[in-house]
């Protein structure tokens, strides 16, 4: 059989009821009946007690009408093939028993039913509705099979076309069964009253193929579906107890003529007296719902799939298409909605909320009704000329010709797929309106892009229709949507189900983040939700719409999210962009590229209307309070602590709209034992005003900081400047003018920290403001480190004791000694301070103002180094006591010639950020023993970084000969000498200056300029340097030498004149005369006569 064939015919053949034309040969009359036909047959004896127990034999008895009878094999396999194995039963009446409890007699059946309901005890009466409702939808199943006019046989014979006709059964489909009426209803009792079934008044269709057709076959096909599948073929008539009766099909031809005439007689169906019997081989199935129609057709599969959700289908449309009634849909297959939509758009109708869009696309192409007579659009119903007809949504011309139908021109593809409500028809492509946007808000788009969650969470928060739009309608103004996909929120929901959800995020999800959504029936935009929730949400939100080509690194970008904490301000978010990012890139965003708040973009970003849309690969926090972010951050480990120490950490925390200008480690760690001595009880109220210097209440961030010098007002009070220079390098420092601390200069800083701190990190968003990173402290002018305040630093008890004990308690106090205190220390009368006070009194009634500090730095033994000497010598001897500490403290000026040594090797440098000296290799400091002991230099020997050894300078041997080591350092606060002379120090008479300035050039050494001296400080060594006395040898070896040396050179001079003149006198006193030559001759005569007589003999 070919399904094209059927499909060309089926839509084209009308069901009417068609009178017995005159023109047909007579016929015997008939004596049997459809019962009794049924009853004579040997093969109908199942379907005859279904009839019985569905009561439909009165009725079959009193009516004309068609009745397709599947035999008992027909039945049988079709049990076979649907028995279910559940509770659940295959068209509400075939349950696990199969037939067996369909086929007792009435008295077995209501025994069976009364033991059931008596068992079920207080739910009998419900045991017993459900046993009503399986009759119901068992009558149902069978009125399937009759019609109420007759098939007569020429509507049987075969045609030269539409050998396919469409048959009302009636079978009159409705959701449930109607409650019963104590009023009998006008009508049959299978009628709807009012038209109030699934197709209004009108019964089910059926198809049915005339035997000896191509599409029939040579018996018929009936109940087949629209691609003629799934039908039943006719009964061939073997099991008639009778002889059929000698009805003859129809044909219009001469039965002696006929070429098929073997096929004159159809066995398998009987015209009786009040119809026709037609015996089939299979059981029919009546038409299933739409939605499981649109499931079993594979064009219509996709469509299904969308449908199957749990959400009802929204306004124009009923909740639900499986239960409206008479609806007539145009639906477009897979291929034309690939063609129609694209991915995004796809990928929102498959979505969770999809259905809303969904709704919207089936819409223009659903009618719920077609008129009061034809509810149903079925082909044959629309008329050859055209109609228009009112859609849920538009209007459509629809035309019907030949079994084939258009809808605004376009030829539908297959037409009557029957389903329990009504028809569907396949169009080439989807019915939308002109103009029809199916993401027409951003709220869409984000459902469409797997953020469905988010969407659910704004709606939660009551903030949907302000910034996402409201369904249907875009947002009134553009906003940069920052949405989590539903992957990073399910993720956040795993945290929180394993207890590790971070605190700051706990409590801020419903318990179904995924419930469906709810159109708000309240008009207008809901108000705001200032809920934790609310809060975290507009976190994600840009006030403002941002491309890619729009953010760049490092950029602040404001967020919807305004709070109490910062003043009313918005809390910005940070922008990061990737270098590996390419420029003109445009809407192209590798993962990873682009970042908001620590979070990648993932995925292309996405523009609905004004808005832009990144979706982010994690939920974005707001910002914590300034301690809990500091936390976060190593380098900042002390200052958390400080904050602690001083107990300020709810000042911190809750300071609405404040900047922060926080120190690293490192820069705490420069301030050395003044830093120790702050975390002390007795620094507190110091360390409190430190910290607060560094709080500036407003909020600052560095983009809106102008070139130049900007005045802050700390929380502290005073005034700290930042400078932001034209290659935007930002440093911080303490003014030039502070009450009682004036340097004169607007360059030099009135707590003498010439070197300004470096933010070396900014914008580290907090709850409350911002944080920048400094690398150094700017310490207030107004916090005091003295010399005593170093050493309690340093936790070291015996050097203080020991300078109270000696006369030296003013170095610890920072004052200049009276002139008694010079004269009981030793001091040369030429010894000046760098302020002396005119009544020889110190400074305690001066007035600050016209005083300089005393620059001190005390080399301070720790307490073990001082157990290793012998202190009971230096405290029976007084004078050695103050020589042991006279040796110990270096002033920054002697008022005095410098010693050679000292000038001669002098630092190069100035003294490092918050340290007393210029520790350098083999650099010499004098003391104040300078002034009574040619031993009175210290001199340094660098052993590695910031390690150094210090010794007495020239020392030899002894105890004295033994070098210390350097630990912490200190360096005390500074003091002014306002509108004075500058004063040269120590390091200005050194090699600290350039070619260009000399020593007598004040601004050759700015650590001095407009008055200012450095206060000293203190230097932890880990041994007792002692005064070195050179022993007897050391002071008159020399001279013994050179007495003994002289005598040796006299004694040796004398020697040597006496054994010259000796030699020579000898010489002389044996001198011979030389003789002539004749004495010669005669000689040499005689010899050569001794020489013959010697031979002779």
């Amino acid at each position: 059989m070919r399904p094209v064939a059927l499909l060309a015919f089926a839509a084209a053949v009308s069901a009417a009821q068609l009178p017995l034309a005159s023109s047909e040969p007579d016929m015997e009359p008939y004596s049997e009946t459809i019962m009794s036909t049924l009853s004579a047959s040997n093969k109908h004896g199942t379907f005859v007690h279904l009839l019985q127990r569905s009561k439909l034999v009165p009725m079959l008895s009193r009516f004309n009408g068609s009745i397709f009878a599947p035999t008992d094999a027909a039945w049988k396999a079709w049990e076979d093939a649907h028995r279910p194995d559940t509770d659940e039963r295959v068209h509400g009446w075939l349950g696990t028993s199969g037939l067996a409890e369909w086929l007792l007699n009435d008295d077995e059946a209501e025994a069976a039913l009364a033991r059931r309901v008596a068992a079920a005890g207080v739910d009998g009466p419900r045991v017993r509705a459900e046993a009503d409702n399986q009759n119901w939808a068992m009558r149902q199943h069978l009125l399937y099979h009759i019609l109420n006019y007759t098939l007569t046989e020429r509507d049987w014979a075969p045609r030269e076309e539409n050998n396919i006709t469409i048959e009302t059964t009636l079978l009159f489909p409705m959701g449930k069964e109607p409650a019963p009426s104590p009023i009998p209803p006008p009508g049959t009792p299978w009628t709807p009253t009012h038209g109030q079934g699934l197709l209004g008044s009108h019964g089910q269709r059926l198809r049915v193929a005339l035997p000896g057709s191509v599409e029939g076959g040579d018996r018929g096909l009936v109940g087949f579906d629209h691609f003629g599948k799934n039908g039943a073929c006719v009964w061939d008539g073997s099991g008639w107890e009778n002889d059929p009766n000698n009805t003859h099909i129809w044909t219009g031809r001469d039965p002696d003529t006929d070429k098929n005439k073997d096929r004159k007689k159809e066995r398998g169906v009987r015209w009786v007296r009040n119809g026709v019997v037609i015996g089939l081989d299979g059981v029919l199935a009546p038409p299933s719902s739409l939605l499981d129609t649109l499931r079993n057709t594979p064009q219509l599969a996709y469509l299904a799939q969308l449908l199957d959700v749990p959400q009802e289908t929204q306004l124009p449309l009923p909740p639900s298409l499986d239960e409206a009634k008479h609806v007539t849909l145009f639906v477009a297959s897979e291929d034309a909605f690939t063609t129609a939509f694209d991915d995004l758009e796809r990928g929102y109708l498959r979505g969770l909320f999809g259905i809303e869009g969904l709704s919207r696309v089936l819409a223009p192409g659903t009618i719920l009704v077609l008129d009061d007579k034809h509810p149903v659009g079925w082909s044959d119903m629309w008329s050859k000329k055209g109609t228009n007809v009112s859609s849920a949504s538009d209007i459509l011309e629809v035309t019907g010709k030949n079994g084939s139908l258009s809808v605004n021109g376009t030829t539908a593809e297959v037409v009557d797929i029957f389903t329990a409500n009504g028809v569907i028809h396949i169009m080439p492509n989807v019915i939308l309106p002109e103009g029809f946007e199916l993401l027409n808000s951003a709220e869409k788009v984000l459902l469409s892009r797997n953020a469905t969650r988010f969407v659910s969470l704004m709606r939660s928060a009551n903030l949907s229709v302000r910034y996402i739009g409201e369904p249907g309608k875009k947002a009134k103004r553009g906003f940069t949507i920052l949405a989590p996909t539903d992957d990073a929120i399910d993720y956040m929901g795993y945290l929180g189900s394993q207890g590790v959800l971070p605190l700051e995020l706990s409590g801020l999800f419903p318990q179904s983040i995924a419930g469906p959504l709810g159109l708000s029936s309240v008009p207008g935009p809901p108000a705001d939700d200032t809920s934790p929730l609310a809060q975290l949400l507009k976190y994600h939100i840009l006030a403002g719409s941002y491309a890619p080509d729009d953010v760049k690194d490092d950029m602040l970008i404001p967020t919807e999210l305004s709070t109490a904490e910062l003043g009313g301000a918005r809390q910005p978010i940070r922008v990061e962009v990737s270098e590996r990012r390419m420029s003109g890139a445009t809407w192209d965003v590798e993962v990873g590229e682009i970042s908001f708040g620590g979070a990648s973009v993932v995925g292309q970003p996405v523009k609905s209307g004004d808005t832009i849309i990144y979706f982010m690969s994690e939920i974005l926090a707001p910002p914590l309070d300034t301690l809990q972010t500091a936390i976060g951050d190593l380098q900042l480990s002390t200052y958390i602590a400080a904050v602690y120490a001083a107990g300020l950490e709810r000042s911190i925390k809750k300071n609405p709209a404040t900047t922060y200008f926080l120190p690293r480690n490192k820069a705490f760690n420069n301030l050395g034992l003044a830093m120790k001595y702050l975390l002390l009880p007795e620094g507190r109220d110091e360390l409190r005003k430190v910290l607060r210097y560094h709080a500036v209440e407003q909020l600052l961030y560095t983009r809106d900081v102008e070139v130049g010098l900007t005045v802050l007002k700390t929380m502290e009070g005073g005034n700290i400047l930042l400078d932001r220079s034209d290659n935007n390098n930002y440093t911080l420092r303490s003014p030039s003018q502070w009450p009682k601390h004036d340097s004169g200069s607007a360059s030099v800083p009135s707590n003498g920290d010439l070197r300004p701190a470096v933010l070396r990190a900014h914008n580290a968003l907090t709850e409350t403001g911002v944080i920048h990173i400094i690398d150094s402290v700017v310490l207030p002018a107004d916090v005091k480190i003295n010399i005593a305040k170093l050493i309690r630093g340093s936790k070291q008890h015996t050097m203080p004791e020991l300078l109270v004990k000696a006369g030296f308690g003013w170095i610890l106090e920072g004052r200049q000694p009276t002139d008694e205190e010079v004269s009981d220390l030793g001091l040369p009368g030429d010894f000046r301070t760098l302020g002396k006070s005119k009544n020889g009194k110190g400074d305690g009634n001066a007035n600050p103002d016209d005083l300089a500090q005393p620059a001190y730095t005390v080399l301070v033994p720790t307490d073990k180094a001082f157990s290793r000497i012998n202190m009971t010598y230096y405290f029976s001897d007084p004078e050695a006591l103050k020589r042991l500490l006279k040796l110990h403290i270096i002033p920054s000026n002697l008022g005095a010639s410098l010693p050679k040594g000292s000038s001669e090797h002098g630092p190069r440098q100035p003294p490092a950020d918050n340290t007393p000296l210029a520790l350098e290799d083999d650099v010499v400091y004098p003391t104040l023993l300078v002034f009574e002991s040619q031993y009175g230099e210290v001199g340094f020997r660098a052993q590695g970084d910031d390690d150094f050894l210090v010794g007495v300078r020239n020392a030899r041997g002894g105890s004295s000969d033994r070098p210390a080591r350097t630990g912490p350092a200190g360096r005390a606060s500074v003091r002014w000498e306002a509108a004075k002379q500058s004063i040269i120090g120590i390091l200005s008479t050194t090699s600290i200056h350039s070619d260009a300035h000399t020593a007598d050039d004040p601004a050759s050494t700015p650590l001095w300029r407009g008055g200012m001296t450095l206060g000293g400080g203190v230097i932890v060594i880990d041994a007792v340097l002692e005064p070195y006395d050179p022993p007897w040898f050391t002071r008159w070896g020399w001279l013994v030498l050179t007495v003994f040396g002289t005598v040796a050179v006299v004694s040796l001079a004398g020697v040597s004149v006496w054994w010259w003149w000796a030699t020579t006198k000898k010489k002389q006193e044996g001198y011979e005369r030389l003789a002539t030559a004749q004495e010669e001759a005669r000689q040499e005569e005689e010899n050569r006569h001794w020489r013959r007589t010697s031979r002779e003999t």
